[in-house]
């Protein structure tokens, strides 16, 4: 019998890419975030993620003075996401409910983001629980969330894996990795990692999801993905 041997390479972009409009236009040369106490890899397939700032965004919180109910909106810590826009969250009750009720939270452009429920943590963009008062909430109860002072920190703009259960900013897709990569610890890499940014058709089985995933997180990331024109499907 002859032997039999098999060998395992590693993904190239042709695993990932089966289309894109134009490489200059659909790939952009990125910078790596320095690795923190390790190197920071990358490898083909891999989501990225863009750096934002939270750090320093202020949310101030505002009772609309005609509120029937008397619960308090409180922000957690940290009070934003890396998804978050500057400017003014409403967040108005919708179901008015004994000891509780439903609130519709809309970002600055006046688009729903969720609902959120007394008593229970909000996540999305801004983050916060409304906790239930004395006096009940009444349709149209409001509060308003002014974020604003985003100030650039060092790594904004920095390119990183994504990591669905950050707030930071990696936790919003941006694009998928095109090349290996690799930052040394405390080094950034400013050239050798190229992303796939627009207007590209990916291969499903390319992906390289991060461990833990879940397949409500993939959903989202795809989601995301598809509104920047980078398209993933599975044939």
């Amino acid at each position: 019998m002859l032997p039999h041997y098999s060998m395992t390479q590693p993904k190239g972009l042709t695993s990932v890419l089966k289309w894109e409009v134009n490489p200059d236009y659909s790939r952009e040369s990125v910078t790596l975030l320095a690795g923190s106490g390790v190197v920071r890899t990358i490898t083909v397939g891999m989501i990225l993620a863009m750096l934002a700032t939270a750090a320093d965004i202020s949310a101030a919180v505002a009772v609309d003075a005609s509120n029937t109910g008397n619960g308090v909106l409180t922000m957690s810590a940290p009070a934003v996401t890396g998804k978050v826009k500057e400017g003014v969250y409403t967040v108005v009750c919708t179901e008015p409910a004994a000891n509780g009720g439903t609130f519709e939270v809309s970002d600055p452009n006046g688009e729903s983001i969720g609902t959120a429920q007394v008593g229970a943590a909000f996540t999305k963009q801004v983050r916060f629980t409304i906790a239930d008062g004395s006096n009940d909430f009444a349709a149209s109860d409001r509060f308003e969330i002014t974020v604003s002072g985003a100030d650039i920190n060092p790594n904004a703009g920095k390119v990183v894996a994504w990591d669905p259960t950050a707030f930071d900013g990696s936790e919003v897709p941006w694009g998928i990795a095109a090349t290996d990569a690799e930052a040394p610890y405390g080094v950034d890499l400013p050239i050798g990692l190229i992303a796939l940014r627009r207007d590209v058709l990916c291969f499903a089985n390319g992906i390289v999801w991060p461990d833990g995933v879940t397949d409500a997180q993939k959903a989202v990331a795809l989601e995301d993905l598809e509104k920047q024109g980078i398209v993933v499907r599975t044939a």
